[in-house]
């Protein structure tokens, strides 16, 4: 692959713009959706780990997202206002409490989510098995690197605030 190649500096330039779009338009699909809900985008953000990996702690939210206890604390408490989560005593220790989604709240209201997904599904459907795997690879990736660049700034802030 000859990065001179006028086509392939024409496609990672083109590849740069997209995501720079989707970025953003993602961004504001997302503070849209959390204010019909009554929420910021934290919350949501909050809600959504609350949903894929279950109960979490304070601590674990606020590690997640990067947020003090005191912010999460904030986000609890609008979330739980809102009805779309509740605290509970961790079984395993009973000192420790956990922020968790509730499921039938969730799903008696209104779901913005749902016809984006549904675009977003019959988009995936309309493509092939390879152009599949190759997509998640991308997608895999572009998180990873994503991740590793929030690391690295909120390793830089963690440096300005000790200073």
């Amino acid at each position: 692959m000859d990065s001179s190649e006028p086509r392939r500096a024409e496609l990672i330039a083109r590849l740069t713009d997209l995501g720079a779009q989707s970025a953003s338009l993602t961004a504001l699909f997302q503070q849209r959706a959390a204010a019909s809900y009554g929420l910021g985008v934290s919350d949501m953000k909050a809600l959504d780990l609350l949903v894929r990996n279950g109960p979490q702690t304070a601590g674990q939210l606020g590690a997640a997202l990067n947020l003090t206890s005191g912010a999460v604390t904030g986000i609890a408490d609008r979330l739980i206002a809102r009805g779309f989560a509740g605290r509970e005593n961790d079984p395993a220790d009973r000192r420790r409490v956990l922020i968790s989604a509730d499921y039938a709240a969730l799903q008696s209201g209104p779901n913005v989510y749902q016809s984006i997904g549904e675009a977003f599904q019959r988009l995936h459907e309309s493509l092939t098995t390879e152009q599949l795997a190759f997509l998640a690879r991308y997608q895999e990736e572009s998180i990873a690197l994503t991740q590793q660049a929030v690391d690295d700034l909120a390793a830089q802030d963690q440096r300005a605030q000790h200073r």
